[in-house]
C-alpha cells in the first residue's frame, strides 16, 4: 500500500470516530445527568479531529476533497437530533422570532410577561406532563432566563424572524438546528472558495468543518454565532480590498453577537475611516428603530449577564486566578495583556495577514476572558483554517472541561480550577505551535510538501509580498 493510501486509511478511520461521536451527543437527551459521559464523548472527538486533521494533509487532493466533503457531511447528519442536548439558547431564538411575528419588540417584555401569555405554545411552555417528563415543576419553560429581556443585537433578531416565517419552529429543535445548518454550510463553502482563490489548499476547510466545535455548536446546538461566523470571515477576507464591505460584514457579525466587534482594528490597514463609518452606520442603523420603540430597552440582559459572568466583579479570568490575581487588579492585568496585544496587531496591519492578526487579536481575548461557552469560538475556529492554524483551537475545545463543570451544578472552586487547567493547556499547545510557520500547502501525491505561497497582498499604492 502507498504512503498516500495509508494516509487515506488513518484519515477515514479518525473520522469514522468522531462521526460516532457524534452520533453519540445525540443519544444524551442533555446534559443534565449525563456530564460525565457526553464530556468524554466530546474528548475523544476532539481527539479524532487532531488526528484526521493531522493525517489529512499527508494524502492526495483528490483524496481530501472526496473525504473533507463526506466527512463535513457525516458528521453533520450524525449530530443532528430531536432534542438539543448541550443548550437551550435556541429556545429563547424561536420565542423571539414569535413575538417579533407578533409585531411586538422583542426587547419590550419578558417571556413570562403576563403581555405574551397568548403566544405561549406547548412546545416552550409544557404542560405539566411535559414539565415532569424534564424533571421540572409544573409552569416550567425551555426558554433559558425568562424572567428577563432578550440580550441578542438586531442582526441576530432578524434572523430569528426569518427562521419562524420559514417554519423552523413547526420542526421544534430540528427545524432551527436545520436553519443553523444552512449558515454553518455556506462558512465553509466562503472558506473553501477563500483558500482556493489564494492559492493555498482548500482542504485547510476541514479544520473548521470537521471540529466538534462547528458540528455541535453551530449546527446540533444551533448557536447564532454560527452566522455571525460567517459574517467575521467575509469581513477579514475584505480587509485591504474593500474597506466599506469590511468594516459593513463586521458589524453585521456585531450585530448578531456583540463580541466580534474585538476585531475592528484588523481591518483598519487601508481607509480606516470608510472601514470605521460602514461599520457605525451598520450599527447604528440596525438599533435605531428598536431604540425608537423600547429605548434603552434594548440593552435586555446584557449589564445582567456581564454581572452574572462575574466580569464586573473581576472574578472570571481563569487563567489569573491561580496566579493569586482576582478582583480589580486581575481586570487591570487583562487589560494591559489586551492593549499590549492590540498594540503588536496594529504595529503589524501591513506585515501580516488580516487572519493571523485576527486569530491573535480574538484568540488572546478568549484566552484573557476565558468564557466557559465554547461557541463563542466558532469565529476563531474558522479564523484558523483559513489561516491554516489549527493549534488555535484549543481555545474553544478548553471550554469544554470548564462548561461541563459548571453547567449541572453551577460556579464552584472546583469548576474554577478545572477551567484554569484546560485554558492553560490550551495557552501552552498555542504557544508551542507558534514556534512553526503556518503550514501554507500540504503533501503532493508523492509526499513531498507542495508549499503554495500566498499571493502578494495589496496595502495600499505599493504592493508587498508576505513572508512566512
Amino acid at each position: 500500500m502507498r504512503t498516500s493510501a495509508r494516509w487515506t486509511v488513518v484519515t477515514s478511520g479518525a473520522l469514522g470516530v468522531g462521526v460516532a461521536m457524534a452520533y453519540r451527543t445525540t443519544q444524551e437527551n442533555s446534559i443534565l445527568g449525563n456530564a460525565d459521559r457526553l464530556l468524554v464523548e466530546i474528548v475523544v472527538w476532539w481527539l479524532a479531529w487532531a488526528i484526521a486533521i493531522a493525517c489529512l494533509t499527508r494524502t492526495t487532493a483528490r483524496a481530501a476533497a472526496v473525504l473533507l466533503l463526506l466527512g463535513a457531511l457525516a458528521l453533520r447528519l450524525a449530530a443532528i437530533t430531536a432534542v438539543v442536548p448541550l443548550s437551550d439558547d435556541l429556545y429563547r431564538y424561536a420565542w423571539d422570532g414569535q413575538v417579533q411575528a407578533a409585531g411586538i419588540s422583542p426587547y419590550r417584555y419578558p417571556p413570562t410577561a403576563p403581555e405574551l401569555a397568548y403566544l405561549r405554545t406547548d412546545w416552550l411552555f409544557p404542560d405539566a406532563q411535559g414539565c415532569a417528563e424534564q424533571g421540572r415543576g409544573p409552569g416550567c419553560t425551555r426558554i433559558n432566563r425568562e424572567d428577563v429581556r432578550t440580550i441578542y443585537p438586531p442582526v441576530a433578531q432578524a434572523w430569528f424572524l426569518l427562521g419562524h416565517s420559514l417554519g423552523a419552529s413547526e420542526q421544534r429543535d430540528l427545524g432551527w438546528e436545520l436553519l443553523a445548518l444552512a449558515a454553518d454550510l455556506a462558512t465553509a463553502g466562503l472558506l473553501w472558495r477563500l483558500l482556493a482563490s489564494r492559492g493555498r489548499d482548500p482542504r485547510w476547510v476541514a479544520v473548521y468543518a470537521w471540529s466538534p466545535l462547528s458540528v455541535l455548536e453551530a449546527v446540533q446546538n444551533g448557536h447564532v454565532d454560527g452566522l455571525a461566523t460567517f459574517f467575521v470571515v467575509l469581513a477579514v477576507a475584505l480587509a485591504g480590498r474593500r474597506p466599506g464591505w469590511s468594516g459593513a460584514a463586521l458589524g453585521a457579525a456585531t450585530m448578531i453577537k456583540l463580541y466580534p466587534a474585538l476585531l475592528l482594528p484588523v481591518l483598519l490597514s487601508r481607509r480606516p475611516l470608510r472601514v470605521v463609518s460602514a461599520f457605525a452606520a451598520v450599527c447604528v442603523l440596525s438599533y435605531l428603530p428598536h431604540v425608537l420603540a423600547s429605548g434603552w430597552d434594548v440593552l435586555g440582559f446584557l449589564p445582567g449577564y456581564v454581572q452574572e459572568e462575574d466580569y464586573t466583579s473581576g472574578d472570571r479570568y481563569l487563567l489569573l486566578r491561580p496566579l493569586g490575581l482576582v478582583g480589580r487588579r486581575a481586570t487591570a492585568v487583562a487589560l494591559v495583556v489586551g492593549l499590549a496585544v492590540l498594540v503588536v496587531v496594529l504595529r503589524r496591519l501591513r506585515t501580516a495577514r488580516p487572519e493571523d492578526n485576527a486569530l491573535l487579536l480574538l484568540g488572546s481575548a478568549l484566552l484573557l476572558a476565558t468564557p466557559v461557552q465554547p461557541w463563542y469560538g466558532l469565529p476563531l475556529a474558522a479564523l484558523a483554517a483559513l489561516a491554516a492554524r489549527p493549534a488555535w483551537l484549543a481555545v474553544p475545545a478548553a471550554a469544554y472541561p470548564a462548561f461541563f463543570a459548571v453547567v449541572p451544578d453551577g460556579p464552584s472552586v472546583e469548576a474554577f480550577r478545572i477551567g484554569s487547567a484546560a485554558f492553560a493547556a490550551a495557552l501552552g499547545i498555542v504557544v508551542l505551535a507558534s514556534r512553526w510557520p503556518a503550514v501554507r500547502g500540504t503533501h503532493s501525491p508523492k509526499g513531498r510538501a507542495a508549499a503554495l505561497p500566498d499571493p502578494p497582498v495589496r496595502t495600499g499604492p505599493s504592493v508587498r509580498v508576505e513572508k512566512d
